[in-house]
């Protein structure tokens, strides 16, 4: 059986941490917008820091905590959980779906799901993680906002267009 993992992809540049956070909720069972999240983590015009992550997601309903962790521990985090990571100069969070002795499966928001080997990991991993857990105030559900009732806000408008002649 092939596993799926789940991957939400980043609106902008500066969209990944919240990216991140959708991902691991939709994990949960919980769809709620990048937008908003981005709003909860106070995402600004360079990104998203690890204290508005941990803030965002408690407000979400998870139990969240930032720590620095080595390679070799990460068989026993929570998953999914959130890896800072660099490429170069930017700074940049995916999301660690499976961990295994030879690799680890991450949801980039940039670039869908990748499978990299442990050192290929272990070479642009900061070290550090936010570990996340639904806590008992956690509720899964749909908070997307579709068009149609994005649109049905609208009706009053969109009738009167219609009975004109």
């Amino acid at each position: 059986m092939i596993k799926t993992y789940i991957c939400v992809k980043q609106h902008d540049t500066t969209d990944c941490g919240a990216a991140c956070l959708a991902t691991v909720a939709r994990a949960h069972g919980l769809r709620i917008p990048v937008t908003t999240i981005r709003q909860y983590a106070g995402t600004d015009r360079r990104g998203t820091n690890v204290l508005g992550m941990i803030e965002a997601a408690q407000h979400l309903g998870f139990e969240a905590k930032g720590v620095k962790g080595k390679l070799d521990a990460l068989g026993q985090i929570p998953l999914p959980s959130i890896a800072h990571v660099t490429n170069g100069s930017l700074q940049h969070y995916v999301v660690i779906h499976r961990v295994t002795a030879k690799h680890i499966t991450v949801a980039d928001p940039a670039r869908g799901i990748v499978k990299q080997t442990r050192d290929e990991f272990a070479a642009i991993w900061s070290g550090v993680l936010i570990l996340l857990t639904p806590s008992a105030t956690f509720r899964a559900g749909d908070q997307s906002v579709s068009v149609w009732r994005r649109l049905h806000s609208w009706r009053p408008c969109f009738s009167c267009c219609w009975v004109s002649p």
